[in-house]
């Protein structure tokens, strides 16, 4: 994960922003020259679009074969219009969306469950052809312990079976966050 200062992530928002009002007004993927070596550090993000307290869309990726302004961009276009949870977003709205970064850092696989520490760590949970991944604050907002946070996201997000979740390989990741709000 590349070393962001808080202005380092104001800046990311503000093309998340930016990226997505273009998007919605014209459809076209913004232009962007990079200005900081820590943009064009290769790691993966999520963006995350709130409406008040709401969750709006929420997407991101772990390719870290793309600079992080590049996944910022695509992520902050598709958390906007491509979540399938989610009408997509129509321009007037965006006046009223708060945006969050989530930079993550390198995945870890997990040997023992409790090294997982919740509100610290995302978890990804992988059996076959299926996997789930739960950013590090849905387990503090649901009031989840270890277990459940595992659980939920191997059954719900991946759609594991009893048989498949005893199978499953488990890495955990840390982010850095930065959020309009804050």
């Amino acid at each position: 994960m590349p070393d962001l200062s808080s202005a380092d992530g104001k800046r990311l928002l503000q093309l998340a922003r930016q990226a997505l009002e273009a998007y919605l007004k014209t459809g076209d993927h913004l232009e962007f020259i990079p200005q900081n070596d820590s943009f064009t550090a290769h790691c993966g993000c999520f963006v995350t679009l709130r409406s008040g307290d709401q969750l709006r869309g929420c997407i991101g990726t772990f390719d870290c074969g793309k600079p992080l302004y590049e996944n910022v961009i695509r992520m902050a276009i598709a958390a906007g219009t491509q979540d399938m949870r989610f009408k997509p977003l129509r321009p007037e709205e965006l006046a009223h969306i708060h945006i969050e970064l989530s930079v993550l850092g390198e995945l870890e696989k997990v040997e023992q469950l409790e090294a997982i520490e919740v509100g610290k760590h995302g978890i990804v949970v992988r059996c076959k052809n299926k996997n789930g991944t739960f950013l590090p604050e849905v387990a503090v907002e649901q009031g989840w312990q270890r277990e459940e946070f595992l659980l939920r996201c191997a059954r719900e997000k991946a759609g594991m079976s009893e048989k498949e979740c005893a199978e499953a390989e488990v890495y955990r990741y840390t982010v850095r966050k930065f959020s309009e709000d804050a």
